[in-house]
């Protein structure tokens, strides 16, 4: 049986992962990959390739970075000819006329639960709402935001102490494992779509996971919403407080990044913001009384990361011991 001839669509290192899978599979031939643009990365604005353009290249397969041009699309799908398209982050609106154009349609990984998290965070959205569970869907793709019909779901459970990396990667790993299997029914005819209930739909916007939002309002924040900000928010933008007031002027009205902290409850802290230590770890008091962050990964703008016992024989050494 020859080869499904597939174009797939993607950017980071998670669509790498699937652009693998489909590469190393014995039913797909990948005659192409569009990828975002190359972009000026770091402080230094290298112009550097996406991952998945890095991949292609390195295992000879022809990229296309058509950059949102409508009619480039078209011009790739009528040079590859492709029979499906597979998507997974690609980041960028595609025309009708090239979701009309494969004789299987053009299927996306989305990693939530759809019609709920349509968008570009549901990852760190799910986190941060506190959800207990989220999952993969693979799809249709249509002209709406994560709008077309579900061909397949998979559900996850979300950890307590679940990150947005690793949630991510367990959900990385599970769409690599049930992809080929659910495409080799789609193609074969025994999947029928499923319609989303479009009532029941939510969004997520790049919006919602920004520098901005990252802030921790120890005065404001329920503890609990704290810790799944923490959570949610790595490895960017990461979480971060304003240090309140104080006598020391290495700590006061600084900056601090939380890359990792946990809640802690028994000592009686009123003043939110307020760092402390029991003499082996470093605590920062929230609103709710006898609960405090334990800060195990963070830096002080200014300075390196580092964790607790840096930071008391530091610049920390003279904060107050409860």
């Amino acid at each position: 049986m020859d080869k499904v001839k597939t174009i797939f669509l993607g950017t980071g290192w998670e669509s790498v992962e699937t652009l693998k899978t489909l590469h190393k599979s014995k039913a797909f031939e990948v005659v192409a990959v569009i990828t975002t643009p190359d972009k000026p990365i770091g402080r230094k604005q290298i112009v550097t390739p996406s991952d998945v353009k890095k991949y292609a290249l390195e295992n000879n397969i022809p990229v296309e970075q058509p950059d949102k041009v409508k009619e480039r699309y078209i011009e790739i799908a009528q040079k590859y000819n492709p029979e499906i398209v597979i998507c997974k982050a690609f980041g960028e609106i595609v025309p009708k006329e090239f979701l009309d154009y494969p004789k299987y349609g053009c299927i996306n990984i989305h990693f939530s639960l759809l019609p709920k998290y349509r968008g570009a965070v549901p990852i760190q959205k799910a986190l941060l709402d506190g959800e207990k569970e989220t999952g993969i869907t693979i799809m249709l793709m249509s002209e709406g935001l994560d709008e077309g019909d579900i061909i397949d779901t998979y559900t996850e459970e979300i950890r307590e102490d679940d990150t947005n990396i690793s949630l991510r990667e367990r959900l990385v790993k599970k769409s690599t494992e049930v992809l080929i299997p659910v495409l080799n029914k789609w193609i074969n005819g025994e999947i029928v779509p499923i319609a989303q209930e479009n009532s029941l739909a939510t969004y997520c916007w790049q919006k919602d996971i920004s520098k901005d939002k990252a802030e921790i309002k120890l005065e404001e924040y329920e503890p609990k919403y704290i810790d799944r900000m923490v959570r949610a928010f790595i490895p960017w933008p990461i979480t971060w407080i304003v240090l309140p007031e104080s006598n020391n002027e290495n700590l006061s009205k600084k900056t601090m990044k939380v890359y990792k902290a946990e809640l802690t409850k028994g000592k009686k802290i009123i003043m939110p913001g307020m760092l402390w230590t029991d003499g082996r770890d470093v605590y920062v008091s929230t609103k709710e009384e006898g609960v405090s962050l334990k800060l195990i990964d963070f830096q002080i703008e200014g300075r390196n990361r580092m964790g607790g016992r840096e930071f008391l024989n530091g610049v920390g050494r003279f904060i107050p011991k409860n």
